[in-house]
């Protein structure tokens, strides 16, 4: 018995020390359960804890970089890599890379340099947007069409790249990609810009479109088989990269669509109601996380390809 009133004692000081201390109560006081927020905030019901509620002030929204809430993980899995994605480009191009003798002038460097600035954007976009939409509804809906907007441009930037250096010796078929892509992009940045595009409803054909949209880039790669072969098109394109690259957006991308992990962890809305308890996944490990950890991989996945393909137009195409 003494025991038991020890620890309740033990637990009791605790709690009042963590409410006692003013960081604490104030950071405890910014963050919210789903059923607590407006509905426009409401997203993904099985993450159940963690939100910062409509601040109506960037300041407040800047002030959430230095605590820990539902979108940390998502803000600063973006946010360090579009840090250094373009000066880590920048100076591998100028002290890394190898300068052939058939060097064909600054476009390649403004090749690698295209999709480096594309990286960049795209993951800062990301990392503002969750940075920034719980300041209002307005500011989050505009935040949203940035984001989607940088993914439209990694991904056509992306296979511009490749298109630019492995089909170098076909000029019709190299711009013949290259306005196809712009075709694409410019059809999925209307689509991003409909008001009903970021809506809950659309979540799965979101993601079915940037899916399909990246797969588009296999449409030169079936080419190439038809023109050299599978081999001699593996090692023109880096073509494993690619693969692995495709993989990774489209697992991610999958996981965020399922909303898996956080979905094992579901429980019932009158439950819920009841007790409010947080979520295993709400703070760490949920899909949009695992989704941006993801496209970083593919980003570099993609670096890789393009790297690969760079030393085969040099050594191989250019010697012909």
């Amino acid at each position: 018995m003494n025991s038991l009133r020890q620890r309740q004692t033990t637990v009791q000081t605790a709690t009042q020390e963590v409410h006692d201390d003013p960081v604490t109560t104030q950071v405890l006081r910014r963050l919210h359960y789903y059923h607590e927020l407006d509905d426009w905030q409401k997203d993904n019901h099985f993450i159940r804890s963690g939100y910062v509620k409509e601040t109506s002030s960037y300041r407040e929204c800047l002030k959430s970089l230095t605590y820990l809430h539902n979108e940390s993980m998502n803000i600063y899995t973006h946010l360090i890599p579009s840090s250094i994605v373009f000066w880590s480009v920048l100076y591998y191009i100028n002290y890394v890379l190898t300068e052939y003798d058939n060097y064909l002038g600054i476009w390649e460097k403004l090749n690698f340099l295209q999709f480096a600035t594309a990286c960049t954007f795209c993951l800062f976009m990301s990392s503002a947007f969750h940075t920034i939409k719980a300041h209002s509804h307005k500011v989050s809906k505009f935040g949203n069409q940035l984001d989607y907007f940088g993914i439209v441009i990694l991904i056509s930037c992306s296979l511009i790249s490749i298109i630019l250096f492995a089909f170098y010796d076909h000029p019709f078929l190299k711009y013949f990609f290259v306005v196809l892509t712009a075709v694409f992009g410019t059809i999925c940045t209307v689509l991003t810009l409909d008001p009903h595009f970021a809506s809950v409803e659309y979540r799965k054909f979101r993601a079915t479109m940037f899916i399909m949209f990246g797969l588009s880039g296999a449409l030169p790669i079936l080419v190439g088989f038809y023109m050299w072969g599978f081999q001699h098109t593996k090692e023109r394109s880096g073509m494993i990269y690619l693969i692995l690259e495709g993989v990774f957006y489209i697992f991610g991308a999958v996981l965020y669509a399922g909303r898996f992990p956080e979905r094992l962890t579901g429980i019932d809305k009158e439950e819920f109601l009841k007790n409010p308890t947080p979520g295993m996944f709400d703070i760490f490990g949920h899909s949009h996380q695992i989704f941006h950890v993801f496209v970083v991989i593919a980003a570099f996945c993609h670096w890789k390809a393009l790297v690969q393909c760079y030393h085969f137009m040099h050594q191989y195409i250019l010697t012909v």
